[in-house]
């Protein structure tokens, strides 16, 4: 492992804990009631449950900025995309507003900044990086809703529709056990008293 590579990791088990508990923790009612389990994940284009298929690659090469693929897995192969779809139908609801305007301002700052061009997701990535570091500079509401949203996509429960295949876990060093064996010592051995 590489001096790069602990960095990363330091950097995603920070998010992991620090920004995923801001967006679950409004989620805990419907967490529990399993609103978000009977959403059924997005399979192809048009399957989305709030985003167009243009908002949705938007939003998808968003997330892939925040946590890029480069030798490991990133936002996108952990399908944060679905998952921030599905939290903006269920326990998000009341962010649908906040995505939307959101959305609506960086088209508008992708037209004014790049003539002809019609959408952030055409851009190459240091265009699209300059205007993101724009909207953080500015201390836009959706720039902040995005970071929070897509680290909860890469460390959430993959029930919950994002981190696919534990991704964002094995990338933390995570152990997904829901059961932990005691080490049996002699403190574990009954009793015993003799008369």
């Amino acid at each position: 492992m590489q001096h790069g590579d602990i960095a990363r990791r330091q950097f995603l088990w920070i998010s992991a804990n620090a920004v995923t508990g801001v967006w679950l923790a409004a989620a805990a009612g419907e967490l529990a009631s399993g609103a978000l389990l009977s959403c059924a994940p997005a399979k192809h284009a048009g399957a989305w449950h709030t985003f167009s298929d243009a908002d949705a690659a938007v939003v998808d090469a968003i997330a892939a900025l925040i946590i890029p693929t480069d030798d490991t897995p990133g936002a996108r192969e952990a399908g944060v995309v679905q998952f921030i779809d599905r939290s903006l139908d269920t326990f998000a609801r009341d962010q649908r507003t906040l995505f939307a305007d959101g959305l609506a301002d960086l088209k508008k700052r992708v037209g004014a900044a790049h003539p002809g061009v019609d959408s952030f997701a055409k851009l190459d990535t240091a265009r699209q990086s300059a205007l993101l570091h724009d909207l953080e500079n500015s201390k836009s509401d959706f720039f902040a809703a995005m970071l929070a949203a897509t680290a909860a996509g890469m460390f959430a429960n993959p029930e919950y529709g994002g981190n696919r295949d534990r991704i964002g876990w094995k990338l933390i060093g995570f152990e997904d056990r829901y059961v932990w064996q005691q080490p049996f010592g002699y403190y574990d051995r009954d009793e015993v008293t003799h008369a």
